[in-house]
This record gives C-alpha cells, structure tokens and sequence, in this order.
C-alpha cells in the first residue's frame, strides 16, 4: 500500500482521493490556497502548502488539477522534489482530459473562422485564466468577455449550494487570482474584456451582444443556470455553449442546471459529450 500525497484540495483531489484511496493510504491534502489548511477534504485533512512536503514521508505525489498541471509540477520540481515521486499514471490520464477539452475549442475555432466578427466569445468562471488564454488564442479577432468575481465563491452562490446539497463548496474558494494574473496570459489582450463581480449581475448592457462560443465553468448551480438563461437566446446558429464539471462527482448542481433550464425551455438540448468525462457541449442549431 503506497502512502500518497494529492497536491490540490479542490473537487478533483476530492474525487482522487476516493478513488485512490481504496487500494492506497492517502496521508494528506496539500494546496497553495492557507485557508483551506486544516480543513478536511472527505475527511483527509489539508496539511499545508509545498514546504509541508519537506516534514512527510510518503511514496507519490498526485497533482489534482489539469489546466494548472504544468505550472504545479514544475513549482514542486523546483523544490526538489524527484520526478519519480510524481503517479505518472494519474498525470497521463488528465492530460488526456485538458487536450480533449482544448483540442474541442481548436477544432471548433477552425470551423468558424469566416464567422462574423461582431460575434462574441465568453467565459463565465475564469480562475487564473488558462482556458480563457486558449479561447483568446483560437478567436483572436472576436471580443472576449470573461466573467468572474476574482475572490472566489460568492456567499449567495454558497448557500444555494448548502441549502440544496449540491456541494460542499466554501466562500471564497478559487480566490487565488486577480485580473492583472488573467490579462497576463491573454495573446490577444485588446479583445479582452473583464466583467467583475457578482454573476449575473455583471451581464447588464450586453443585451444586444450575439455570442459564437461561451464556456461556462463557475462550478455551481446558480451562476450556471443563470449563464444557460442569458447566453442560450443569444447564441448564433451553429455555435456552443461548453459546460465544465458537468460529469463531476461532487458539483451535483451543474447537471441539475442543465435540467431545470431544460424544463423552463420546455424542450431538450442537443448535449454532446466532448470526450474529456467532465464537459458537455450544448449545440445551439
């Protein structure tokens, strides 16, 4: 039985540790993020951040996140920890899942690059900026609007979570980022447009903006049902609106969104699975 350590204490490293745990010991949670230190995480505490490594004793590191894979793994190797600690199996398999994903939005860019550019392209839970860096990169010339509070989970967002057992998220949670950290990533920066604060509140005076392409990926119910309501009547023929973590285990509200908007359309959406076992595409025809 191998002694694991899983660095990220989010939903992924949530779902990680339930599956690793069955056949291994899982000592603890490390992340980046100090006010998740000391909490629990499906009952294995979150130890610390990096440094905590130096004081345990233990066989592999798995990395629980994709988009941030890369940028994990080389802060840890330059702490000095050995390549060969890293579960090499777990990091193929979720690198599968971000190229499914970012080969998604390459493919579907090249189709469309005669589209009007007029049309928009948006992204609604924007965290640090990776995949908003991919959708900048793949429209260059369309205006991107990213959406986020930049302090991580809002309270109302929360309780709805809470209340309705869809989650158990926390305030704040993804607070890790600002918007000089996303703009930073962006290649095609004077497209970009920020919307900061409370979604939906953040979508007034875009009314009459049409959009070709939106992710939404804030995680929760509320925020994902409201998106669904905005952008869907204002998808052009032809376009997509992708839904992260709609597969995942632990934020049952995404799929329940989907659901719930469905009975308010009073019709199904033609959904498509995208091949990376987290995201759906809703194809607006």
């Amino acid at each position: 039985m191998k002694k694991i350590v899983i660095f990220g204490a989010g939903n992924l490293g949530g779902v990680l540790a339930s599956e690793l745990s069955e056949k291994n010991e899982i000592i603890g949670f490390l992340d980046n993020n100090e006010s998740l230190w000391g909490s629990k995480v499906g009952g294995v505490e979150v130890l610390g951040g990096v440094s905590k490594l130096k004081e345990l004793i233990y066989d592999e590191i798995v990395i629980a996140s994709t988009m941030r894979f890369d940028e994990i793994r080389e802060s840890l190797l330059e702490e000095g920890i050995s390549d060969d600690k890293f579960n090499k199996e777990i990091q193929n398999r979720l690198l599968v899942e971000v190229q499914a994903r970012v080969n998604f939005l390459r493919d579907f860019a090249s189709i469309h690059q005669e589209e009007d550019m007029s049309v928009c392209v948006a992204e609604g839970g924007v965290f640090q900026g990776m995949f908003a860096r991919e959708i900048n990169t793949r429209f260059p010339q369309h205006k991107l609007y990213l959406f986020d509070t930049f302090e991580g989970f809002n309270k109302k967002d929360v309780e709805v979570e809470t209340e309705q057992g869809y989650s158990k998220v926390k305030e704040n949670y993804y607070s890790e980022t600002s918007e000089e950290i996303v703009l930073k990533k962006m290649p095609n920066r004077e497209q970009v447009v920020i919307r900061k604060g409370f979604f939906p509140d953040t979508l007034v005076g875009l009314e009459e903006e049409r959009f070709l392409f939106v992710n939404l990926d804030f995680d929760l119910y509320a925020p994902t049902l409201d998106g669904l309501r905005f952008f869907y009547p204002r998808m052009v023929s032809g376009s997509v609106i992708l839904i992260h973590d709609y597969f995942t285990q632990f934020y049952h509200g995404v799929a329940k969104a989907v659901s719930v908007f469905e009975e308010e359309l009073g019709k199904k959406l033609v959904r498509l699975p995208i091949g990376d076992g987290i995201s759906i595409a809703i194809a607006i025809m």
